[in-house]
């Protein structure tokens, strides 16, 4: 058994996905894939095309065994925070041994060389006079490599997926997880992130996104279960897209003051002045990014912001690491990683896994983050529903249909409610208390069954 990670949006699932898990598996002899996705919400600042259920269903069709949610906060957040949310939860499973990410440059020595380099140049006393220029923070970064460096380092931070990589090796050395979990890159093929080129078969999920929006032929670009799941959304007019959020931003907008705009994450230098005086005068969603936007903040940044304002997500939330892990699909392998990470001993990174949101309300009686965490959950859940032209009900996370697809030939044992408890002690001494358990439950459940099956007898008596 060899598991590798990927964190990644999947919006939508496409064929250049299916070529990263393919190429991770020949080249790294990997035999498990598990992913932290985004969920509801993406780190370009909007809705995810599908709901997070359909989305991680359709990826462990698809070669995918385990799909984990990113936390709201995390999946909102600026590269960084972003990387980084993903490579602690990764490292909390303790079973994975590799993270294979794609990258524009396709060599791990070089995004090495570049992620050191960044490191040493971002400092405070470097960054702020540059940015007191007007200058957008990735723009100063790259500008004090390429001084430092050369512009063939500075260079790699042109790109986006390379900006990524970079900062998922960062995380790895900052998390003390470089010798545990091998770094591995795809080199991207066909289309570059957010570009409109493409091969025969391969294009950017931006481009794929405009193609389903223009109603244009989007097939060749995708495996089956995208094509049908996008049809199935469209015919009930369920595809979530940023423009229908339009009245419930400026609402929201509308009623926050100054203050509770500053506490929002990526406000800063006065922005929640622009902010507050934009949303009274803008008439339409577009009219208010205008009026928002600088040349400082990528749109990116601003679409992000107002989704964090709308869920009432604050900079003092992205303090916390995740408090625990949200399982949305996963298969019979999906369910082997699952056990195996059950049976190690904890460390600092471990944090429970379950499909069951349930189970995290449960503990957030006993602890405010993690109640806390639940409740960015949820609300940012419920208020996806409304981004489709037919409003769904709320309750998604509770009601969301957690995929277990099985593998034919295949045996495996799922761990009890899909979930696993980070209990520590050795592979065997964990194994030895699940049984007691399990004998402990059985026991409980044994008066009921016996009940139970004297009302049937009783029932068929007076039947015959």
């Amino acid at each position: 058994m060899k598991t590798y990670g990927i964190i990644c949006e999947y919006n939508p699932f496409h064929n250049g996905h299916i070529y990263q898990i393919e190429e991770t598996k020949k080249q790294t002899g990997a035999t498990h894939i598990v992913a932290v996705m985004s969920g509801n919400y993406v780190q370009r600042g909007e809705p995810a095309l599908m709901d997070k259920f359909k989305r991680a269903e359709i990826a462990v069709k698809n070669g995918v065994d385990l799909v984990i949610e990113m936390p709201v906060q995390y999946s909102l957040a600026n590269a960084e925070l972003f990387a980084r949310c993903g490579v602690l939860m990764l490292g909390s499973l303790r079973c994975v041994e590799g993270i294979s990410f794609g990258s524009e440059c396709g060599s791990v020595e070089q995004l090495i060389q570049c992620a050191d380099a960044v490191q040493e140049v971002t400092t405070p006393e470097n960054i702020k006079p540059l940015m007191e220029q007007g200058i957008p923070f990735p723009d100063a970064v790259q500008q004090l490599v390429s001084y430092k460096y050369g512009p063939l380092v500075g260079d790699i931070l042109n790109s986006p997926n390379n900006i990524l990589a970079v900062e998922y090796i960062k995380s790895l050395k900052i998390l003390g997880l470089l010798d545990k979990i091998k770094p591995f890159t795809v080199k991207r093929e066909g289309a570059e992130h957010d570009s409109d080129s493409h091969s025969s078969t391969i294009a950017s999920g931006s481009y794929i996104r405009q193609l389903i929006d223009d109603g244009e032929d989007f097939s060749a670009f995708v495996p089956k279960e995208t094509a049908d799941a996008v049809a199935e959304y469209e015919d009930k007019e369920l595809l979530c897209w940023f423009e229908n959020f339009e009245r419930v931003l400026l609402y929201r907008l509308r009623t926050m003051s100054p203050q509770e705009l500053a506490m929002t994450p990526d406000v800063g230098q006065g922005l929640e002045n622009r902010i507050f005086q934009a949303a009274r005068v803008a008439t339409s969603l577009e009219d208010l990014l205008d009026k928002i936007k600088v040349k400082r903040y990528p749109m990116s940044r601003i679409k992000r912001i107002l989704f964090n304002a709308l869920f009432g997500i604050r900079t003092d939330d992205l303090k916390v690491p995740p408090t625990f892990g949200r399982i949305l699909a996963l298969n019979d392998r999906g369910a082997e990683i699952l056990k195996m990470a059950g049976s190690l001993p904890e460390d600092k990174l471990s944090i429970p896994f379950s499909s069951s949101l349930k189970d995290f309300v449960e503990a957030g009686k006993q602890n405010k983050n993690v109640m806390r965490a639940v409740g960015m959950t949820t609300v940012s859940s419920d208020i996806y529903t409304l981004g489709s032209r037919n409003i769904r009900p709320s309750g998604m996370d509770f009601t969301g249909k957690v995929t277990f697809d099985k593998i034919e030939g295949f045996v495996s044992e799922l761990p009890e409610d899909m979930k696993t408890t980070a209990m520590s002690g050795t592979p065997e001494e964990v194994e030895k208390m699940r049984a007691e358990r399990a004998a402990a439950m059985a026991a409980e459940k044994a008066p009921e069954d016996t009940s139970a099956e004297e009302k049937t007898e009783s029932e068929e008596e007076n039947n015959d």
